[in-house]
């Protein structure tokens, strides 16, 4: 081999070596989209918006198996699982004392709610705000602990329970966040609905819903469309399905079984939020597709919703799958029957136990919302989780709860998938009484 060929072959093996990332001694495994998370060292450069609320969830989901103290710890080392250069994790209780930063060690234990960025800008204030409302995102001017430099950065915070929220950032002055984000589509609908609460304000309630019945009007875009209904389920306005209006859809079912009239009015006797179902697109030959609602009561006679239809939302659950979900919290409500309560959330949270399949486990709240039992996320049991809130913005644990004292019934919702790397995905619970106090059940997720 000539002197040339040797020197393209050192350099071409040194360029194999410049690229391949250096791990470090993490034990935590999972893929969360184009990202390993294997303690592989990441530039942030590299990592995108929806690259950020994986990484954050992928901390929540570690914080709910492995418990706060655990999580804490890990969170506040430079060198641990979730400190990647300039891609890390800090963490804050409500009262705004710092509980965890990998670059700041000095701020653990201490109040930062008057830390300012450069402009003056109270950015943990804005962030404990921010987690107030489960999650969402917060621009401010920070210091890069790698570079130096203070740099424009975007984070993202995420509510991991009553008592903390956790989150992290990406820099750069060109960073934006894309459209299709759940929390953008969260702010989108409420946006789109608090328009729709202004009209009624302004020119009274039969001329708004004469106008939400336009398919030409103002309210109706290539996203969505306004609809309205009273507190009996009667429709009142719906632009692209004339024949429903005056119709009572209390009883209205999707493809998968959820109530769709009974869950929109208890959302709406709730003061308002989020609910999910499969309905169909007028804006795609009406295909069936999965959708996210936000609603909100006027008065007993008018509640305003908007929603959106997701098609890269796969809800589709089979009939077989789905008998054998009810069949196997009936299962669970008879062990509480001949076993007791104590023995059966025993056998419930034992992640070796007849109940703790991955793809189908059975979990367990009290009527006040106390987590009682999950096999594969220990680090919530003993939580009121009442307060959850799901990336879409539903509380999925309210649902669940009115569900299982209606005599039993599914509602969709999005939680971490012990069967498909902790990812967070659709899920569709069902949920009964096994006594008094004391609510079963267990979900599906979508077939990969």
């Amino acid at each position: 081999m000539n002197r040339r060929c040797i020197i393209i072959s050192l350099f071409l093996i040194l360029v194999f070596f410049l690229m391949v990332p250096v791990s470090s001694s993490s034990t935590i495994t999972g893929s969360q989209g184009d990202l390993v998370w294997s303690g592989t060292v990441l530039s942030i450069r590299n990592v995108s918006v929806h690259d950020l609320i994986r990484f954050v969830e992928t901390a929540t989901v570690y914080a709910e198996r492995e418990g706060k103290d655990a999580a804490l710890h890990e969170f506040a080392l430079q060198n641990g699982s979730f400190t990647r250069g300039d891609l890390y994790i800090w963490a804050y209780d409500f009262e705004g004392v710092n509980l965890a930063h990998p670059w700041h060690p000095e701020f653990s234990g201490k109040n930062k709610l008057d830390l300012t960025d450069p402009t003056g800008f109270h950015m943990i204030t804005a962030m404990r705000d921010m987690a107030f409302n489960g999650s969402g995102f917060v621009w401010y001017q920070y210091e890069n602990p790698v570079s130096g430099v203070i740099e424009p950065k975007l984070a993202y915070v995420k509510r991991v329970d009553d008592t903390w929220w956790l989150a992290s950032g990406i820099y750069g002055p060109n960073v934006s966040v894309p459209q299709d984000t759940p929390d953008s589509i969260r702010d989108f609908l409420i946006g789109h609905v608090q328009k729709a609460l202004d009209y009624v304000q302004e020119h009274g309630e039969e001329d708004a819903v004469a106008l939400f019945n336009d398919p030409s009007g103002p309210f109706v875009t290539n996203e969505t469309y306004v609809f309205a209904f009273d507190n009996t389920g009667t429709t009142l306005a719906m632009p692209f399905y004339p024949n429903t209006i005056g119709k009572n859809e209390r009883d209205k079912v999707d493809v998968n079984g959820v109530l769709i009239g009974e869950e929109k009015l208890m959302v709406a006797a709730d003061g308002g939020g989020f609910f999910y179902y499969v309905f169909e697109n007028p804006h795609a030959q009406n295909a069936s597709q999965f959708k996210v609602s936000f609603i909100h009561p006027v008065s007993d006679s008018l509640i305003v919703g908007a929603g959106m239809n997701l098609p890269d939302v796969h809800a589709s659950f089979s009939e077989k799958r789905r008998v054998a979900l009810i069949s196997k919290v009936q299962k669970a409500a008879a062990f509480v029957q001949e076993h007791g309560k104590e023995a059966a959330i025993m056998e419930f949270n034992d992640p070796n136990g007849s109940f703790s399949d991955r793809e189908m486990f059975v979990f367990a709240f009290d009527s006040n919302g106390t987590l009682l039992a999950n096999p594969f996320l220990p680090g919530l049991v003993g939580q009121s989780r009442l307060q959850d809130r799901d990336p879409y913005g539903k509380y999925p644990v309210k649902q669940l709860i009115w569900n299982a004292k209606q005599g039993g019934g599914f509602t969709y919702y999005f939680f971490a998938d012990p069967a498909f790397e902790y990812a967070v995905r659709l899920k569709l619970g069902y949920t009964e009484m096994a006594e008094d106090d004391l609510i079963v059940g267990a979900g599906i997720f979508p077939e990969s």
